[in-house]
Order: structure tokens, then C-alpha cells, then sequence
């Protein structure tokens, strides 16, 4: 069973590392050089979730080949509550997911410029923050107005309120917790980078870093910050 958790959380640290370097921006400089600006553009946030795609269902089918244990089968009433855990956990990423846009994150209009061979196409948005608003500035709306990285987040609670947990489960979902942690940590040097003084100003304004903050979802209207429109901050670059 020891050899069994080893190997599970090398694994999942495997997956980890590979799904960080290719969000890396120096291997997005790597593809920009090998395909051009206009190409990596394009069919670089495709190929990203393919690979996510194809490299987890890979993790997944290698640990349930290996022997595992069961820790603990929660029923009834209690099994339902963290079912339902888990659902609002999955309602509060797609929120989140939705204030960036679905098809801008999988990187649907990039593809679509390109096929039709438009001469700029743009690229897609760096990592899970906020978007730009038409003046450049940062919009906190939604999930992004209590915590600086809510899908992260909302990943943990669907993954540890599993009413039936196992040795082997424990150990991935431990080893994704704290990547999820420390890729927050990695995604918000990129995004600083990215967006400048604009991002610098978000992570500033009080805003958590992970765990939401329940009290910034309901913020008194007199509260400046917070108004126009109330449910909405917009941190602009400093000129």
C-alpha cells in the first residue's frame, strides 16, 4: 500500500509539474519562436487543454490500476451533504470560469481568427484572473470579487468532500491541493507580469489571495470601491 501512495503522488506530481511548465511564459516564448507569434497565438490554448485533457484521463486509468485501501464510506444524510458540497463547489468554478469567458479561455476565437486567416490574432488570457475592461483596467466581478483565484479554490472542497475516500484518493487529492496552492502563487508572477500595475492594484485591495471571503460578495453600497456598479471593482493601470 505504501509503494501504491508513492506512486500515485509521483504520479499526480508528474502531471502537476508538466500542466505548470507549459503555462509558463517561457514556454509560450519556446512555441512563439518555434511557430510564430500568430500561430502559438492560435493553437497554443488548444493544444494546452488537449494535453490536460489526455494526461489526467492517462493519471486516472494508472491509479486505479494500482492497489488501494478504502478509508471511510460516508451514506445517508451526511453523504448527501457533501454531494451537495461538491455541486456548489463545481456551480462557483463554472461562476468563476464564466466571468472569464468559456470559449475566451479555451481559446475558441484565437482558433477561429486564425482558420479564417485574419492577420492578427489575439492571444488568450494569462492564467484564471480577471479580464481587461475596455480602458485596460482589471474587472473583479463574481467569484473574483472575494478571492484572487476562485477555480483554484473551488477545486479543493469538490475533491475532498468525495463521500467514499480511499488511500490512493487522498494521496492525489492531497498532492493537487497544494498545487493548486502553489500554482495560485506561480499564476499570480505571470499574471503581475502580464497586466502590471493593474494586477498589482487588485492583489492591494483586500482581496483574499485563495480562501473567498464571503463578506466581499456583499460590500455596503457606500463603500467607493465598490460602486459603479456595485457589483463590480475595476483596478486601471497608474499612467
Amino acid at each position: 500500500m505504501f509503494r501504491s501512495v508513492v506512486k500515485i503522488m509521483a504520479a499526480t506530481a508528474l502531471f502537476a509539474g508538466i500542466h505548470s511548465l507549459l503555462a509558463s511564459r517561457a514556454a509560450k516564448r519556446v512555441a512563439t519562436e518555434m511557430l510564430s507569434e500568430r500561430r502559438r497565438n492560435a493553437l497554443y490554448r488548444p493544444f494546452y487543454n488537449a494535453q490536460a485533457v489526455i494526461t489526467f484521463g492517462a493519471l486516472v486509468l494508472y491509479g486505479s490500476k494500482l492497489p488501494d485501501r478504502e478509508l471511510y464510506r460516508a451514506s445517508g444524510p451526511l453523504a448527501g451533504l457533501m454531494r451537495f458540497g461538491q455541486v456548489v463547489s463545481l456551480l462557483y468554478l463554472i461562476y468563476g470560469a464564466r466571468q472569464i469567458g468559456f470559449l475566451r479561455f479555451a481559446g475558441v476565437p484565437n482558433l477561429l481568427a486564425f482558420l479564417r486567416g485574419q492577420t492578427s490574432v489575439p492571444r488568450e488570457p494569462e492564467g484564471q484572473g480577471p479580464i481587461l475592461d475596455e480602458n485596460g483596467g482589471m474587472k473583479a466581478t463574481g467569484p473574483f470579487r472575494a478571492s484572487r483565484h476562485p477555480l483554484n479554490f473551488a477545486m479543493i472542497p469538490a475533491l475532498w468532500l468525495m463521500p467514499r475516500m480511499t488511500v490512493n484518493l487522498a494521496a492525489f487529492n492531497f498532492v493537487v491541493t497544494v498545487y493548486l496552492i502553489v500554482g495560485s502563487v506561480h499564476e499570480e508572477e505571470r499574471l503581475r507580469a502580464t497586466y502590471g500595475q493593474a494586477y498589482i492594484d487588485y492583489q492591494r485591495s483586500g482581496i483574499n489571495f485563495f480562501v473567498p471571503s464571503a463578506s466581499h460578495l456583499v460590500i455596503p453600497k457606500s463603500n467607493n470601491s465598490f460602486n459603479r456598479p456595485r457589483n463590480q471593482l475595476v483596478f486601471h493601470p497608474q499612467s
